[in-house]
């Protein structure tokens, strides 16, 4: 749809600068007839008397230097719009290549199997320490994979050593957390809600963490599914 509206504006924009020409052109072309229209009687009527035909001769000279500008910018306007429309095809090929770009640094995310063996890990880790982990579940199931990738590059900046991200669906991201507690956890998730520029209605947030949530890796993995 963004492209479309694009494609809506760039037609307008031609339209009314196509209109601008046609006018130009159209004032020009007015006057020089107009002009001609005023050398005629003095060139063919009244200028019997003078020698050599001199203003018969400036008469076609100037309508000839007339045909000569009307030609040569309707060739400049043609060549303007040529070069227009190239670049905004150039622009729109980039925002595509974006767009693409983006939905990729999604869908190169570790998925579920990693997830899983990364989160078993983790878990044993911390229960072996007796140390906190939280898990933040990012689900956006009506955004496109451009969006969910704008969202993965703010979890990039924002994860610290030894947390990790994974794509745990098509329209989900999942946060692994060693070491953090589960109001950190949160206040963590609110910073990523308002930085991911998505509406809160279109992007469902869980937080689990152990041991405030769960205490076994199978209540955890129970509460992911859940979700």
């Amino acid at each position: 749809m963004h492209t479309e509206q694009k494609e809506l504006n760039w037609e307008s924009v031609e339209r009314l600068d196509w209109h601008l020409w046609v006018l130009a052109i159209f004032l020009i072309f007015v006057l020089g007839v107009s002009l001609l229209g005023f050398m005629f009687p003095a060139a063919f009527w009244f200028g019997q008397e003078l020698p050599m035909e001199t203003p018969q001769r400036a008469f076609f000279a100037f309508f000839v230097l007339l045909a000569l500008v009307l030609v040569y910018l309707l060739q400049r306007q043609a060549r303007i719009r040529q070069l227009k429309r190239q670049l905004f095809e150039a622009q729109a090929a980039i925002v595509v290549a974006e767009r693409e770009a983006t939905a990729e640094a999604f869908l190169a995310l570790p998925g579920t199997p990693q997830f899983r063996d990364a989160l078993a890990m983790e878990f044993r880790r911390a229960s072996n320490i007796n140390s906190p982990l939280a898990e933040v579940l990012f689900k956006a199931p009506n955004i496109s994979l451009d969006t969910l990738g704008h969202l993965v590059k703010h979890l990039r900046h924002m994860v610290r050593r030894g947390e990790s991200l994974y794509r745990i669906s098509d329209k989900a991201v999942a946060v692994i957390l060693p070491g953090m507690q589960l109001a950190d956890a949160a206040s963590f998730a609110a910073e990523v809600e308002g930085r991911a520029g998505i509406a809160k209605n279109e992007l469902e947030v869980s937080v689990t963490a152990f041991p405030d949530d769960v205490s076994t890796l199978a209540e955890l993995e129970a509460r992911i599914r859940s979700v």
